[in-house]
């Protein structure tokens, strides 16, 4: 049962590895947690406003994750050009740009206050 879990484990670790590889808009999400990872810690953000940064990071990669998952599914079903699947890949990668606009929303609540008080008492 343990093995069989972590063989589970790698296949999904297998899957994020391939999105980063092959989709620009991973690369993207890769470079933008990054970077929301070492604002955080340079600003000191609070347990509280990690636990919101943490779940915007993991929503924005759960809805690409889907979104391409559900690309690849369209494209195998349906390889010629169609507009129900146009609007089946539309209706997913819109779902990726909601949950990336709500998580850029929740890093700038959570970063302006702190880089405000570090602006303004770090002379």
């Amino acid at each position: 049962m343990l093995k069989q879990m972590f063989k589970s484990i790698g296949v999904a670790f297998d899957g994020i590895i391939d999105l980063i590889k092959s989709e620009n808009n991973a690369k993207v999400h890769l470079v933008s947690t990054i970077v929301v990872i070492i604002v955080g810690f340079k600003l000191q953000f609070l347990a509280i406003e990690w636990l919101w940064i943490s779940l915007a990071i993991a929503g924005v990669w759960v809805a690409e994750l889907i979104n391409t998952a559900i690309e690849k599914l369209t494209d195998l079903v349906s390889p010629e050009i169609s507009p129900i699947a146009k609007k089946v890949k539309d209706y997913a990668a819109g779902a990726v740009l909601v949950m990336a606009i709500w998580a850029i929303f929740v890093f700038c609540l959570i970063s302006f206050p702190h880089l405000w008080m570090w602006l303004a008492f770090s002379r």
